[in-house]
């Protein structure tokens, strides 16, 4: 078993690294993106700059080469540009500045408790064109060396909005992209300009920006691999903060919550995902065994051909359809027919329960248990009679199956009453088509059900994920994506470990 699970284990880590490929190669060839729009606009005075277009692509890490931006996606851009490599167990952490140069604090509204703020680092870029991030402002101080190229001794960046710009200022601009040390700016009209720095170079940022490496800590001097003048200088303008999926950093969302990271969005919703897809796989399991147990046995009977009327209903049933009637019935049906009504979507009230609904009738208070329970009643009701249909069917089928074997007729031969026969024997074999099933729902219990979750406007995963799609917010499609290709791989090996459990035939040496 052991060496079969370290085997099941490298496969899993190549499953999953291919998956990370085709997730970004699929999202990154489809047409358009999030700058499609900007880069279509007629009208010259709405049409963006080309440093405003830099800014948004560094921003949203679509301005680096493809095979790079898969790099940077799977284990970050921090280390791009970086002079430094952090050697202590965690990462270092600083205070986060303000503009006043003071550690800044984040209040609590409910205690009044006051937090400080941390910046924390693996890898650091001294101050120099690695942090001369693509929209910067610069004032440069220096010699012109040819047309339109200049050679830097002194840089400001980003320089007080509505100051006046010194006269011995040789060149001004926004910054283009920063290729080693040579950086291209472009001002006001459209211009373009190079600007070539060396180590000799000054630079002078806003407080709390372009710090230098701190003395204390222990740090790893890799500037000759990475850094601006090291072997990969070429790629140092793309340094950045991200750290990578593969060290749960998913990145930043680009169009449903902007600025926000995914891994909060996510946060935000799993919650209630995790609520109604575990409600509905449990009574759905705890109903449809017993039921499809009952029909294997009995084949044929009165039960059975009910039973199997309701599979092919539940099974043909389109989902958005059945939803809908749901919501048609329960809400405004009662409401029309003088009856307490259940909410048509939601997770929670969103103010206090209207007079006429079960909510109003029980008096539930906002965000209570009650409330909660009244929310998912009607989306864990669909996705329970969907699964309901396909599992006892499922579960019928095995049994039958298994009830034909030689060992069931012999055990039967022995003398040994059916509900030992049924229960000691057949069921544990006939379990394993369920358990391949019902594993498989494990990368579902986190992504949701999508047409449910949309059809009751329910904040979960699935339907994070719908609107994801259809904004091009590909940092939470392919956080989303990653998680489940990971779920998928788990649940076939528990799987696996599972079928040893129920099956003694089954062993893996």
């Amino acid at each position: 078993m052991a060496n079969y699970l370290i085997r099941r284990f490298f496969q899993m880590i190549i499953v999953v690294l291919l998956s990370t490929v085709a997730i970004y190669v699929l999202l990154n060839i489809a047409p358009g993106g999030p700058l499609a729009g900007l880069r279509m606009q007629a009208d010259r005075r709405s049409r963006s700059s080309a440093a405003d277009i830099a800014r948004l692509e560094a921003y949203l890490g679509i301005d680096k080469p493809i095979l790079l931006r898969y790099l940077t996606w799977l284990i970050g851009d921090d280390w791009l540009g970086a002079d430094w490599a952090y050697l202590g167990l965690g990462r270092y952490r600083y205070p986060l500045l303000g503009s006043n140069g003071q550690q800044l604090v984040e209040n609590n509204p409910d205690t009044g408790e006051k937090t400080p703020r941390w910046n924390y680092a693996r890898y650091w870029a001294d101050p120099g064109p690695a942090l001369l991030n693509p929209g910067y402002m610069l004032w440069v101080w220096g010699e012109k060396t040819g047309t339109r190229q200049f050679s830097a001794n002194h840089i400001q960046v980003k320089p007080e909005l509505g100051g006046t710009r010194p006269e011995d200022v040789v060149a001004f601009g926004k910054v283009l992209k920063a290729v080693g040390q040579t950086i291209t700016i472009e001002d006001a009209g459209g211009i373009q300009s190079t600007v070539t720095v060396d180590q000799d170079t000054t630079y002078e940022f806003p407080v709390g920006e372009g710090l230098p490496r701190p003395a204390e800590g222990l740090w790893l001097k890799i500037a000759g691999l990475t850094g601006s003048s090291g072997l990969l200088k070429q790629y140092s303008g793309f340094h950045g903060s991200n750290r990578g999926i593969l060290r749960l950093d998913f990145g930043w969302s680009w169009k449903l919550a902007i600025g926000q990271p995914v891994t909060m969005l996510l946060r935000s919703r799993l919650a209630n995902t995790l609520i109604l897809m575990t409600t509905a796989t449990v009574i759905s399991l705890v109903i449809a065994i017993p039921i499809g147990i009952y029909s294997g046995v009995h084949q044929y009977s009165t039960l059975d051909y009910a039973m199997t009327t309701f599979a092919f209903f539940g099974s043909a049933m389109p989902v958005f359809w059945f939803g809908l009637m749901l919501i048609l019935i329960f809400t405004y049906g009662f409401k029309q027919w003088g009856l307490p009504y259940m909410p048509s979507g939601g997770v929670t009230l969103v103010r206090e329960a209207q007079p006429g609904t079960m909510a109003a009738l029980l008096n539930v208070s906002k965000g209570s248990f009650v409330d909660r329970f009244l929310h998912i009643v009607l989306p864990v009701m669909m996705l329970s009679l969907l699964y309901l249909a396909g599992w006892s069917r499922y579960m019928r089928s095995s049994m039958l199956e298994v009830l034909r074997q030689d060992y069931v007729r012999t055990a039967r031969a022995k003398g040994l009453i059916e509900r030992t026969v049924i229960v000691k024997h057949a069921l544990r074999n006939a379990l394993i088509p369920i358990i391949t099933i019902v594993v498989l729902q494990l990368p579902g219990l986190f992504g949701g059900a999508i047409l449910t979750e949309t059809v009751f406007s329910y904040p979960g995963i699935g339907r994070l994920y719908f609107e994801a799609l259809g904004q091009s917010d590909w940092p939470v499609v392919m956080a989303i994506l990653f998680i489940e290709a990971i779920l998928v791989v788990v649940a076939t090996l528990l799987g696996d470990v599972l079928y040893t459990v129920v099956d003694p035939r089954i062993r893996f040496k």
